[in-house]
């Protein structure tokens, strides 16, 4: 990822996340994006075409990650946390981010 994140979408979440993970997620593995990638993707399908009620971001993370270890989770939660409450622009626009790596 040759852009900083902020490039793509700036909201004060995406801002928390560049203070933890660095401006272009250069704290993250790459199985890290990927599953952040993957895990909002999911979310954004279930709110399209799925009827769940009340489906957050961490339950889109719980559901993607199911059968692997939590150690592969630490930096998924936090970033899950950080943006909880954003709405599917912003999390297309990250997803565009994290495509770009």
């Amino acid at each position: 990822m040759s852009k900083c994140i902020t490039y793509y979408v700036q909201t004060q979440q995406i801002e928390e996340l560049v203070e933890c993970f660095g401006v272009t997620f250069e704290k993250l593995t790459l199985a890290d994006k990927l599953a952040l990638r993957a895990t909002l993707a999911y979310w954004l399908f279930h709110l399209e075409v799925a009827n769940l009620g009340e489906y957050t971001l961490a339950n889109a993370l719980e559901d993607t990650m199911l059968g692997y270890s939590e150690e592969y989770q630490i930096n998924l939660n936090k970033a899950v946390e950080i943006l909880s409450g954003i709405n599917q622009g912003e999390a297309e626009s990250l997803i565009q981010a994290l495509s770009d790596f």
